[in-house]
């Protein structure tokens, strides 16, 4: 059974109504296998189609009675005796039985407008929301991808996915570890910006400033545009970044030669050579701590280093120890003081 949601939909519709072929029997045999939610969607359509059987217009229905139901629903008032005498002038017989034709379309309506319903509703998507208030948080959506949420970062996204794209929107910086589908590709909706998968890993981060997204590759390829543009794709290779502007359509690629760009989710930190002025941020931004350079001619103090998955107190011990600097700690406040490096 084709991957293609107007033709699962078609299908089920042909095969409750008994109008399904050999073959379509067999494609829908194949589609139940694929995946449990079919089975489901299966189950579902099957108990509206029950419901409708029950509804359906017989000699036995109550012609009068299901009227009177559904006009006091859909008339405002005005007898529609009086109606149907403007519309159908003629014989008292006449209007009798226009009248009768009339009250078993307006049931035959009502019907249809109650199996659209139903099936709509069936078939709807429910808008999940995730936040990641003070610590990251690791979700793995209904489709089998991995998502790792930085602190203060939300994702919207449907709790089953439809149509031919498998779209999220995020605010906040995440890391996505995806679950390809070339039939369904995944996207991050950040505005008018795109951030299509062609079977990736990839990090995003809208906090960057000046309005500006930016989207680091580690692996697979990944497409950036604006909505209104797909045709102007940028194409990542692993190791290349973007910075996108939500306010111009400017999108800038170069290489990326941050070592820590995802050192938040890993807790591995790489320095090289790095000075203390660039340091800090990082640990701040790992530890969600608040550490400040009490003496400013430290800051070209540089560190060669590498921590994986170290206390703060261990890290900061090594800088001590390495760089001989004072540290203290002031309520929530850490700083950082001594001699200017030589």
């Amino acid at each position: 059974m084709k991957n293609n949601e107007t033709y699962n939909i078609d299908l089920l519709n042909r095969y409750f109504a008994g109008e399904a072929s050999g073959d379509d029997i067999l494609a829908l045999k194949d589609w139940l296998k694929i995946d449990a939610d079919n089975k489901q969607q299966f189950d579902d359509y099957n108990k509206v189609w029950q419901q409708l059987e029950k509804a359906k217009i017989e000699s036995s229905v109550d012609i009068e009675k299901e009227w009177l139901k559904i006009h006091s629903r859909i008339n405002s008032g005005v007898e529609e005796e009086t109606k149907v005498k403007e519309l159908y002038p003629g014989t008292k017989t006449n209007r009798k039985r226009f009248m009768k034709i009339v009250k078993i379309a307006a049931i035959i309506v009502w019907l249809a407008l109650s199996t659209f319903l139903i099936i709509h509703y069936v078939n709807s998507s429910k808008e999940q929301v995730l936040t990641a208030k003070t610590e990251m948080v690791q979700k793995v959506l209904p489709d089998g991808t991995d998502i790792t949420l930085g602190s203060g970062s939300t994702i919207v996204y449907p709790d089953k996915f439809k149509g031919d794209k498998r779209k999220i929107k995020l605010k906040g910086e995440a890391y996505f570890n995806i679950k390809h589908d070339a039939e369904q590709p995944f996207v991050v909706m950040v505005g008018d910006v795109r951030i299509e998968d062609l079977g990736t890993s990839f990090y995003v981060n809208t906090n960057i400033g000046n309005n500006n997204v930016e989207v680091v590759l580690t692996s697979g390829k990944v497409a950036v545009y604006y909505k209104d543009k797909p045709e102007e794709k940028t194409i990542l290779e692993p190791g290349e970044k973007v910075v996108v502007s939500l306010t111009d359509t400017k999108i800038t690629k170069s290489q990326n030669d941050d070592k820590n760009y995802i050192a938040w989710k890993t807790q591995k930190l790489i320095f090289a050579d790095d000075p203390l002025e660039k340091v800090i941020p990082v640990l701040n931004k790992v530890y969600r701590s608040e550490i400040k350079l009490k003496t400013k001619s430290i800051a070209e103090c540089r560190i060669t280093a590498t921590f994986d998955k170290q206390s703060l107190d261990a890290v900061l011990n090594v800088l001590k120890a390495t760089l001989d600097l004072d540290i203290a700690k002031k309520g929530n406040t850490i700083e950082i003081s001594g001699k200017a490096c030589k």
